[in-house]
């Protein structure tokens, strides 16, 4: 049985499950779901649960600082709209509740839904002159 650490507020959705279990076998997928005080409270609390994986949806400037650490294989799940206008939400005739998830904002609502994962090499800011 393989362990994956799942680091974010939601859940893993039905595919995203699925797809590390095509990938990796056996999988036991633990959440990790809370207000972190610093890397390394994140990295101690997937490595109690011996964790060789995680999935990490977190701010970019934290993920940089993680991927440091290679004794674990950090994954990105990529979310792809599905609309490039507000959604309806669950009621939607294109929601799967498998692998999409509706985003709720205050304005519009975005419609994700899951693709693929990847594995995160690398974190960097490219910037430009500004003339």
């Amino acid at each position: 049985m393989v362990r994956v650490a799942w680091v974010s507020r939601h859940p893993p959705l039905p595919l995203q499950v699925k797809r590390l279990s095509e990938k990796l076998g056996d999988v036991e997928v633990w959440m990790i779901s809370k207000t972190f005080t610093s890397i390394d409270e994140i990295l101690g609390e997937i490595r109690e649960i011996g964790a060789k994986y995680a999935v990490v949806v977190l701010p970019l400037s934290m993920i940089a600082r993680l991927i440091k650490d290679k004794s674990i294989t950090w994954l990105w799940a990529e979310m792809i709209p599905v609309h490039k206008h507000s959604c309806i939400g669950e009621n939607c005739p294109d929601y799967n509740p498998e692998s999409d998830v509706i985003m709720k904002g205050s304005t519009f609502n975005r419609h994700l839904r899951f693709k693929e994962f990847k594995i995160i090499k690398e974190v960097k800011l490219v910037l430009e002159e500004w003339k």
